[in-house]
């Protein structure tokens, strides 16, 4: 299955509605209820999007600023510069020196980091409430006074390629699934690595990255998120004492192609560091944003019921039953702002064969694509998918990230909040609709990791 860096893209979130009751073949059910994400959002006047989900639960905060940019959106010729400006942001301003942000954070007693996926890039402190104003500070000081030279710039380089190493050239399982991105949308957009092609990554410099900083890192291309111990009168003040004084910019409208690459295709990868071989299978699938896209929350529902856990049909048929592979899983994502996809993997059990796992996999796909799903099933896939909404509201960490995730790729924070009632809201035909319109075998990619023959 092609790995996601948009994770947690389904977005599941909370939201406030009297608790639903579904009619099964065993009666009516009633799932439980989610409540609700205390959050609230405003904007600046140079177009910041804010929003605060307080608690006080304990005295820490969560500040993250969410950029819409990320690898989808490079240049021509400069793939991995999205990750490698992230690496950038920490080399410091004429306030802060190189190499002191972090150390700052961590001097407060909190922890800061920062990630990048095809979407969106991001930054985050946790730290006592008190020092809310300290990371606020330094974080809007870098969203417009970056300082890049060469000397903190050509090792960044060697860093970033020896992560690129580290991850992904060392892991036979990452190589096979940018392999799989690229074929499945194309050398463009999302079938770009992240990380970068090395050869590219090796021409970047001050130039490049001054550059691709100044044409997305403004504040009406971001978004601020501060959750934890706080008051949204609290942020809002702070947030125009140190936000609110950045001027923005005119930022040109992200695209992403509609276009698949090129399927249906058969990838096989072996490598003599395999040990464990795995098969997988992801099909062209619509996001939110882009494709058919009244299908995605029946997609959602309907991996769940699939291969969403190990109550799943296929765990329960190729894991537990017939015993020819040690996992089965199915998962798709419609957080993103293109095409996704919706995909299936499985390891076969020692002495058992790729071929054989293979065809139980597709026996299982199709008949889930002649008989559809049962009600029972429908109705705990459901009450799985909503329950998490609980843990996440539950959570520091994940209800901000939920909301970045959505805004960063078209979305509102009142689709965040509306997300338990469109998924309560799908039904059997839907169901059966979206798989049969997505699970099309000229539109997918196989994959076959295998140890090197001997």
């Amino acid at each position: 299955m092609i790995s996601r860096r948009t994770a947690l893209g389904g977005l599941l979130a909370a939201g406030a509605l009297a608790a639903p009751r579904f009619a099964s073949a065993q009666g009516s059910t009633t799932l439980p209820h989610p409540g609700r994400f205390g959050v609230e959002t405003f904007s600046l006047a140079n177009g910041l999007r804010v929003v605060v989900l307080p608690s006080a639960r304990a005295p820490v905060v969560l500040h993250m600023v969410w950029y819409e940019v990320g690898g989808a959106d490079e240049p021509a010729g400069q793939s991995g510069i999205a990750h490698f400006l992230e690496h950038l942001m920490f080399k410091g301003t004429q306030k802060t020196p190189p190499g002191e942000f972090s150390k700052i954070v961590a001097r407060s007693g909190g922890r800061d980091n920062a990630f990048t996926s095809h979407d969106y890039t991001g930054y985050h402190q946790t730290v006592a409430a008190d020092r809310l104003e300290m990371v606020m500070e330094m974080e809007a000081d870098r969203m417009t006074n970056l300082v890049l030279t060469d000397k903190e710039v050509i090792p960044e380089r060697d860093v970033v390629l020896e992560e690129r190493r580290s991850r992904i050239e060392n892991s036979p399982a990452a190589l096979l699934d940018e392999a799989a991105r690229e074929a499945m949308f194309g050398r463009r957009g999302y079938g770009i690595p992240v990380s970068g092609w090395p050869d590219e990554i090796r021409k970047l410099g001050v130039a490049e990255a001054i550059a691709f900083y100044r044409r997305f890192y403004a504040p009406n291309n971001a978004i601020l998120i501060v959750a934890g111990d706080t008051s949204v009168e609290a942020v809002r003040r702070l947030a125009e004492k140190h936000y609110g004084p950045i001027a923005r910019r005119e930022v040109a409208p992200r695209v992403r192609s509609d276009q698949p690459g090129e399927l249906p295709r058969l990838l096989v990868r072996r490598d003599q560091r395999v040990r464990q071989p795995q098969w997988g299978r992801d099909f062209l699938a619509p996001s939110y944003r882009m494709g058919e896209t009244r299908h995605a929350y029946a997609l959602q529902v309907a991996a769940q019921i699939i291969g969403g856990s190990q109550i799943s049909r296929l765990y329960r048929s190729l894991v537990v039953e017939k015993k020819i592979a040690v996992g089965a899983y199915a998962g798709y994502s419609a957080g993103a702002l293109g095409l996704s996809s919706f995909g299936f993997s499985a390891t076969p059990a020692p002495q058992g064969d790729i071929a054989t796992v293979e065809a139980a996999m597709t026996e299982e796909i199709d008949r889930f694509l002649q008989g559809g799903a049962r009600e029972d099933e429908i109705v705990r896939a459901k009450r799985r998918l909503v329950a998490a909404t609980v843990y996440a509201r539950d959570s520091l960490a994940t209800g901000p990230r939920l909301f970045g995730l959505a805004m960063t790729t078209g979305r509102t924070a009142a689709d965040v909040i509306a997300w338990p009632d469109r998924i309560m809201a799908v039904t059997a035909a839907e169901i059966e609709a979206a798989v049969r319109a997505v699970l099309v075998p000229t539109r997918a990619v196989t994959t076959h990791l295998l140890p090197a023959e001997t």
